[in-house]
C-alpha cells in the first residue's frame, strides 16, 4: 500500500471519528435532558403528593404512586446508565482520534521529508547537469585555444 494510500485512509478514519464523537456528544445531550426532564417530573410528583398526604390519600392513591415513583426511578436508572456509556464512547473514541491524528501527522512528516529529499535529489541532478554542461564548455574552449 502506498503512503498517499495510507494518508488517506487515517485522514479518513479521523474525519470518521470527529463525526461519530458528534453523534456521541448528541446522544450525552439527550441522555443529561432526558435525565433532568426526569428528575423535574419526580420532584413535581412528590409536591402533589406531599400536598394529597396532606388532605388524607387513600391506599389506591399511594400505591398508584408508589408505582409512578418506581417506574420513574427506573427511567432515572436507565438514563443514568446511557449517560455512563455514552461517557465511555465519548473517551474511547477520543482516544482513538488522538491515536489516529498522532498517526496521520507522522504520515504527513513522512511525505514532507520524502517530498524535500525528491526536491533535494533533483535540485543535485540539476546541478550535476548544470556541472557537466559547463565542465564540457570549458573543455571545448581548452580544446579550442591550443
Amino acid at each position: 500500500m502506498s503512503l498517499e494510500s495510507l494518508r488517506k485512509l487515517r485522514a479518513q478514519a479521523v474525519e470518521t471519528l470527529m463525526m461519530e464523537l458528534a453523534q456521541i456528544a448528541r446522544t450525552l445531550t439527550q441522555s443529561e435532558e432526558c435525565y433532568r426532564d426526569i428528575e423535574t417530573q419526580i420532584q413535581k410528583e412528590v409536591v402533589i403528593h406531599d400536598q394529597q398526604s396532606a388532605q388524607g390519600l387513600t391506599i389506591e392513591a399511594w400505591l398508584e404512586w408508589q408505582g409512578r415513583m418506581d417506574s420513574q426511578q427506573a427511567a432515572l436508572c436507565r438514563a443514568r446508565r446511557e449517560i455512563n456509556q455514552a461517557v465511555e464512547a465519548w473517551q474511547h473514541t477520543k482516544a482513538l482520534l488522538v491515536e489516529a491524528s498522532q498517526e496521520s501527522k507522522l504520515l504527513d512528516r513522512v511525505v514532507d521529508k520524502r517530498r524535500e529529499a525528491q526536491r533535494a535529489e533533483v535540485g543535485r541532478q540539476e546541478q550535476r547537469t548544470t556541472d557537466e554542461a559547463a565542465s564540457r564548455r570549458y573543455s571545448t574552449r581548452k580544446e579550442s585555444h591550443l
